[in-house]
């Protein structure tokens, strides 16, 4: 006989995820969207996923009045998966204490990586003196990242020394009647690190090769000249050679005559 349990839990997790989507659909009074800057440059996140550089970088919350948000931040990708594929929030385990949660903005500079737990960006929590508004009037937030912290390994990188790609989730969830949290909207990315350069970088890629290729020429004439010059000494001291044995001829020579 199947178990009623296993058959139950789909059915439960496919109604939840109906009320969610109908719930997203419908808060109409507060969202919020994720966006990231570098080099004054605004990246969008475009199918769950962003380019970065490994250079410091902002990540800017835009929302229509301040919210808490749950985050969730992990070289691994597990909770990033989960949050893809549409897994409520309460099933999720980086999201499933809502309680005495840490600061997202703990360490200045730093985003701290947890495999199984959230961090709280506070409503109204920004890097700058106070939170800011657009020309459309939405409110915004920002955090400026420098390095990443792991408490597992209580190690910290800058983002130039990081190996693995950045996965992030950022929940607004609001508490119902029974004090629960009931998930409202959410937004999940991949940080891929790129290799490429800006023209910025590529023109001064190009500066130093031609400063460096200037360099090799002249050397090659700085060798060159060296070369002459101690040719030049080689036969300067050869026909000195050559007049002093002349003059020793020419006085053996003189002696012989003398001698008769």
């Amino acid at each position: 006989m199947m178990n009623v349990n296993k058959l139950i839990k789909p059915i439960i997790t496919i109604l939840l995820t109906g009320m969610i989507t109908f719930q997203q659909s419908n808060a109409q009074t507060n969202s919020f969207y994720v966006y990231f800057k570098q080099n004054n440059k605004r990246i969008n996140i475009e199918n769950a996923k962003i380019e970065l550089k490994k250079q410091p970088f902002t990540i800017f919350v835009e929302y229509t009045q301040p919210l808490d948000l749950f985050v969730n931040a992990s070289y691994k990708s597990n909770t990033y998966n989960q949050a893809k594929v549409g897994k409520l929030m309460f099933f999720i385990p980086a999201f499933s204490e809502t309680n005495n949660l840490e600061t997202f903005f703990r360490n200045k500079g730093t985003i701290n990586l947890y495999n199984e737990k959230a961090t709280i960006w506070e409503k109204g929590k920004t890097d700058a003196e106070e939170i800011q508004k657009t020309d459309a009037g939405r409110f915004l937030a920002y955090r400026n990242i420098e390095k990443i912290y792991s408490p597992e390994h209580k190690n910290f990188k800058n983002i130039k020394d990081v190996q693995f790609d950045l996965n992030m989730v950022f929940i607004y969830a609001e508490k119902d009647e029974d004090g629960g949290f009931q998930e409202i909207q959410r937004e999940f990315v991949k940080i891929k690190w790129t290799k490429n350069y800006d023209e910025e970088t590529k023109n001064y890629e190009r500066q130093i090769a031609k400063k460096e290729k200037i360099k090799k020429a002249q050397a090659l004439r700085d060798l060159k000249n060296k070369q002459k010059s101690e040719k030049k000494e080689e036969i300067r001291l050869k026909k000195i050679e050559d007049k002093k044995k002349k003059g020793e001829e020419k006085r053996k020579k003189k002696n012989e005559k003398k001698e008769k």
